[in-house]
């Protein structure tokens, strides 16, 4: 698969934004774009304006402690919408009971504790985007299957 994806950070500190923009522009700007929200509000525009372009957004990374919706009630609005998406909580501030609800109800791939370690985050991001791929992947063989299987029933 040859084709650009999107990793959506949303964050209300500035410099976390910027430091992690930068980390992701290094490590994957030959296959991804990286865009910044500063609140759950505007990380839900940008997704769905991402995804109703026609373009994928593979990974969303969120912190927990905004103002408005919070990081675990943005991951659920996420996958509500748009399931497939990866999902990472990378945070200092999320409590049990919001992993636990992230985890249970909005399909958290990672919880990530602030200060993050810079390779490991890396490491996480290529595993997850590699899940991404390879389901949408599959996905594309099954509805292929299926389509083949209605054209020779029929």
């Amino acid at each position: 698969m040859n084709r650009r994806g999107y990793i959506v950070c949303v964050d209300d500190e500035p410099a976390v934004l910027e430091a992690l923009r930068q980390q992701l522009e290094e490590t994957f700007s030959e296959t991804h774009d990286v865009a910044t929200a500063s609140s759950a509000e505007e990380g839900l525009g940008i997704i769905r304006n991402i995804q109703e372009s026609g373009e994928l957004v593979e990974l969303v990374i969120t912190d927990y402690l905004m103002p408005g919706i919070k990081g675990d009630e943005f991951i659920i609005e996420v996958n509500k919408h748009y399931p497939d998406i990866m999902k990472i909580l990378l945070t200092g501030q999320a409590g049990l009971d919001a992993t636990i609800n992230a985890l249970n109800h909005g399909g958290l791939n990672r919880y990530i504790e602030k200060p993050w370690n810079k390779d490991s985050l890396r490491r996480d991001i290529e595993t997850l985007i590699g899940l991404f791929r390879e389901n949408l992947h599959n996905q594309y063989l099954l509805n292929n299957l299926d389509k083949r299987i209605s054209e020779f029933s029929g």
